[in-house]
């Protein structure tokens, strides 16, 4: 790319031609889309050369723009490891660490251990981000994830921080009025709700019946199980403190998924990731004891 392209007007090519269109660019960036359009008009003068087709599809990069994408991804890639060697040799117990989770593993998990890790280190600010996107680690969009699936990645470091468990769940008016088949059969004639196709493997763990309401929230599947629209998978330790809800098959063994814990080689040395880390151990470890003392209880 031309000697004089700054990397911050340079950042701002790659996500158009990622995104291809101004608007979802300036999401990426945290910039308002007019911002975008003036920094890629200012960029294409400055090289003296058109780098996006305008189509009703959104922007295409032009066969300039093309050849240009690739000098432009390294100097990402240069600008990305500066970062994380900087960020991964800091010590301090100060700072923004950005955790990407769901909202579900944030109320359940997240928020209860910074909770604690605020009392311990005040000057550590967590920015949470919630939602079903997969943020990429690698190019610094989260500092830690908490994810059900190991990433590939041989930059990324994961390992298991705990197991959730789901069960199937139902109000106590739903369930007696449509009492529930045996374990393991099919829910013809009754009512679900799920979660969003594409999201989770667990939409489907529940054979047959009809799915009225579809989301992409466990809150709200929760809600709409407990008003009684219908039976649906849900994580154990969420439901079964639930007032209206009720285990479909109270005797069945809930199914378990693995919860990975998603860093960065390079941040992961950083003292505010790791106070982070050690906090979500301790959340986790407290989790697990209540769910073992639960269980005895019920025994």
């Amino acid at each position: 790319m031309h000697a004089m392209a700054p990397w911050d007007d340079v950042r701002f090519f790659l996500e158009v031609s990622r995104a291809g269109t101004l608007a979802a660019a300036a999401k990426r960036l945290g910039v308002d889309y007019t911002t975008v359009g003036r920094r890629i008009a200012a960029l294409e003068r400055e090289l003296g050369a058109k780098l996006f087709e305008r189509t009703p599809e959104g922007y295409v990069c032009t066969e300039t723009g093309e050849g240009l994408r690739a000098a432009a991804e390294q100097m990402e890639a240069a600008a990305l490891e500066v970062g994380r060697r900087a960020l991964g040799a800091d010590r301090r117990l100060s700072g923004v660490v950005r955790i990407a989770c769901t909202e579900t593993i944030a109320q359940v998990l997240l928020l209860p251990a910074l909770s604690k890790l605020h009392g311990r280190h005040p000057d550590i600010r967590a920015h949470v981000l919630m939602g079903v996107a997969r943020l990429d680690i690698a190019r610094r969009e989260a500092d830690l994830a908490l994810r059900y699936v190991r990433p590939e990645s041989g930059a990324l470091i994961s390992r298991r921080l705990t197991r959730v468990a789901f069960a199937a769940y139902a109000s106590p008016e739903y369930l007696a009025l449509r009492p529930a088949p045996a374990a393991g059969a099919s829910l013809e004639g009754h009512d679900r709700v799920e979660m969003e196709e594409g999201i989770r493997s667990w939409r489907s763990r529940l054979p047959g019946g009809r799915v009225v309401v579809r989301a992409n929230n466990l809150a709200a599947l929760v809600q709409a199980a407990a008003l009684g629209l219908g039976i649906g998978t849900l994580i154990c330790c969420v439901a079964d403190a639930h007032p209206l809800l009720r285990r479909v098959w109270p005797s069945a063994p809930p199914e378990v998924d693995d919860l990975f814990l998603v860093v960065h080689q390079d941040v992961q040395r950083t003292g505010r990731v790791r106070a982070v880390i050690a906090a979500l151990e301790e959340r986790c470890a407290q989790v697990q004891a209540e769910l073992l003392g639960e269980k005895q209880r019920r025994r």
